[in-house]
């Protein structure tokens, strides 16, 4: 099952990504493979808009797969961004192997095992900026 949002927004972007959920559990990077060869890449999320939309692309109840990876944190695709959104406890590495980003079922980001499996959240789109 797959659950697309679109998104446009009222900045000086025209339509971008379309988050889309995937209800296949897989480790993070097999979900970064997957995303790669069908979409564009795992969720990549740079400010509070994008993360309201990859939100409402997936069931409330689900714990995600997002596109961050650690350290320094990074997007999937070796991009940096400023926008996070962590659990209040923030990325704690518990155990020392906690490299891959989630988002929960409230809508907040943690740090977990990246061999876990879960579902997924792809993006697919470019910013294009209006002139």
């Amino acid at each position: 099952m797959e659950m697309v949002s679109n998104r446009t927004n009222q900045h000086n972007w025209i339509p971008v990504k379309n988050y889309v959920f995937i209800n296949q559990t897989m480790s993070w990077s097999s979900a970064q493979q997957y995303c790669r060869k069908n979409y564009k890449d795992l969720a990549m999320i740079e400010n509070q808009e994008e993360n309201t939309e990859a939100q409402n692309a997936k069931p409330s109840n689900n714990v995600v797969w997002i596109g961050l990876y650690r350290e320094p944190w990074t997007w999937s695709d070796g991009s940096r961004s400023s926008f996070r959104n962590w659990y209040p406890s923030g990325s704690d590495n518990d155990g020392g192997n906690q490299h891959c980003g989630s988002e929960n079922s409230i809508h907040v980001w943690g740090d977990e095992d990246c061999s876990i499996k879960r579902v997924f959240v792809c993006h697919q789109g470019e910013h294009v900026k209006k002139y």
